[in-house]
């Protein structure tokens, strides 16, 4: 059986305080943010561990590390979702569209994938570690380090060095993961979230 249950926004609230993260004030304004539309808070506690995490209209909290074996994604049937980890999250791949709050380390071993039009951000507290990100329109940060070999940013990625270049060219992204627009390659969401969840791992064309 899954380690979850329904809390109040006052429980919630006070797992934060308790957890005291440098990300502390912004994870109360999203929570109360998001409650007044989700009104759910569904909690997992202690450290978790998971095949794939989506995450739909209820927000999430996880009182703990979480690991996930393949892919954490949010924006299930819905125009906004809120993930929020008082811990450290390992997994393969993540892809987000909405707002994701995670108070340790990131490390996702193949690829992150941010697209919210530029509205919504993946905070974390800690370092984030991955191979390969993907900004097609979001704010991706960590509070300290971000290790990555290949990037392609639209929007915003940065660490505490500051923002992280892009070294991948539109041109250079995998043919699976584009169409062409006008004769001009274009990054394409659900493509690449297909490629993503097909297995695909190779971005950039070598």
């Amino acid at each position: 059986m899954e380690n979850f249950k329904e809390i109040s926004l006052d429980d919630a609230i006070q797992l934060i305080n308790k957890n005291n993260s440098v990300l502390k004030d912004d994870l109360i304004d999203e929570l109360n943010g998001f409650y007044e539309v989700a009104g759910k808070i569904v909690l997992y506690s202690g450290e978790t561990n998971l095949e794939n995490l989506t995450v739909g209209n209820d927000i999430v909290l996880v009182n703990g590390d979480l690991n996930v074996t393949n892919i954490i994604e949010d924006c299930d049937k819905v125009d906004s979702s809120l993930l929020i980890v008082l811990g450290n999250v390992n997994c393969k791949n993540l892809i987000t569209l909405s707002s994701m709050y995670f108070t340790g380390d990131l490390n996702a071993k193949n690829v992150i994938l941010g697209d919210s039009l530029c509205d919504y951000v993946l905070n974390v507290g800690g370092n984030i570690v991955t191979k390969t990100i993907l900004d097609y329109g979001h704010c991706i940060i960590a509070e300290k380090k971000i290790t990555v070999t290949d990037v392609f940013s639209f929007n915003s990625i940065e660490d505490e060095n500051g923002a992280i270049e892009q070294n991948m060219e539109r041109d250079e992204l995998a043919d699976e993961i584009t169409e062409f627009d006008d004769d001009e390659k274009m990054e394409n969401l659900s493509k690449t979230i297909d490629y993503i969840k097909s297995g695909g791992e190779v971005f950039k064309v070598s």
